[in-house]
């Protein structure tokens, strides 16, 4: 046998009476129940921080819904109110036509806008409406012209056109 052999076979034998006696021993009971007690103390520490975290979250997400709820409803019924008012406004002021279909109005629209816009006063005959001419509130910037609402679709084609005159005054009173 080698002297490298030999050496090897010392520190093998040393190495399973090391094993042997770390299988027979333990800690004293005194010593197990400290080592016990310390590991269920900072087990529990942990879990009581962890519902103190949960607890704390779910309080301010409570408060955040109890605040803003009353502000999200006050703020659309505040909107509503102005939108109701505008349209209410609007309406005593102008007289219009019911929308009518234009020659594309049979190709599909994905979204739309409503344009306002100044069109010539004889397109009022081509959808058999009688031009009013006078001092009566009829709108546009030259005799030559009426207002007018088009839909338009997202692809640039107008659908549908409504006209829309201005009530004269008179008009105005009576319906208050």
């Amino acid at each position: 046998m080698t002297e490298r052999q030999t050496a090897d076979r010392v520190l093998a034998d040393a190495l399973r009476v090391i094993a042997d006696q770390d299988t027979h021993a333990s800690a004293s009971p005194d010593v197990e129940a400290r080592v016990m007690a310390a590991f269920n103390a900072v087990a529990m520490a942990r879990r009581r921080r962890a519902r103190a975290t949960v607890a704390g979250l779910a309080a301010a997400a409570a408060i955040v819904t109890a605040v803003a709820i009353p502000l999200w409803r006050s703020r659309s019924g505040e909107i509503a109110r102005r939108s109701a008012q505008t349209q209410a406004a609007t309406t005593r002021r102008e007289v219009t036509t019911a929308f009518m279909p234009l020659v594309y109005s049979g190709v599909p629209i994905v979204d739309g806008h409503v344009v306002r816009m100044e069109v010539p006063r004889a397109s009022l005959v081509s959808f058999g409406l009688v031009p009013v001419d006078g001092a009566d509130g009829t709108q546009g910037t030259s005799s030559g012209t009426v207002l007018a609402d088009v839909i338009v679709g997202d692809d640039g084609l107008a659908r549908a056109v409504r006209f829309v005159r201005a009530r004269p005054r008179a008009e105005e009173r009576k319906d208050r």
